[in-house]
């Protein structure tokens, strides 16, 4: 029995010596043989900051509001030169030819200062506003 059991236990070494030595190779092949450094990672990404848009709505406020500006000051424009005018005209009250050029004058200024604020309204509502003509009427 004790030779059984020792021939038994060389029988079992031996085995797995032969396993060892058959599956070594795998065991190799399978194992990487050098260390790969490990991979850096990328810089991080520069954003820029980007505002963000308005609002369309906001612009179309602020828009509103600087054209309200603009036809408030254009219509004081035009208080102020009939106010000029009008105190221009005291001297010529009793020439009649001076006073038909000074009403001229001041007509022609009336249209012009109602052709700007009438682009103002218009740009105000968003309508195209037409090319200036390049006629002159006189």
């Amino acid at each position: 029995m004790t030779m059984t059991w020792l021939r038994l236990r060389k029988i079992a070494t031996a085995r797995r010596w032969l396993a060892v030595a058959w599956l070594w190779p795998l065991g190799v092949a399978a194992t990487p043989q050098h260390a790969t450094p490990p991979v850096p990672a990328p810089p991080p990404l520069r954003v820029a900051p980007v505002p963000p848009r308005p609002d369309p709505l906001f612009q179309q406020q602020v828009q509103q509001q600087q054209l309200r500006k603009a036809i408030q000051h254009s219509q004081l424009q035009s208080q102020l030169q009939q106010s000029v005018s009008n105190v221009a005209r005291q001297p010529y009250a009793d020439n009649p030819a001076a006073t038909r050029q000074l009403d001229q004058a001041d007509r022609a200024r009336q249209d012009q200062a109602r052709a700007h604020e009438q682009s103002l309204v218009d740009r105000y509502w968003g309508l195209p506003v037409p090319p200036p003509s390049s006629t002159r009427s006189r």
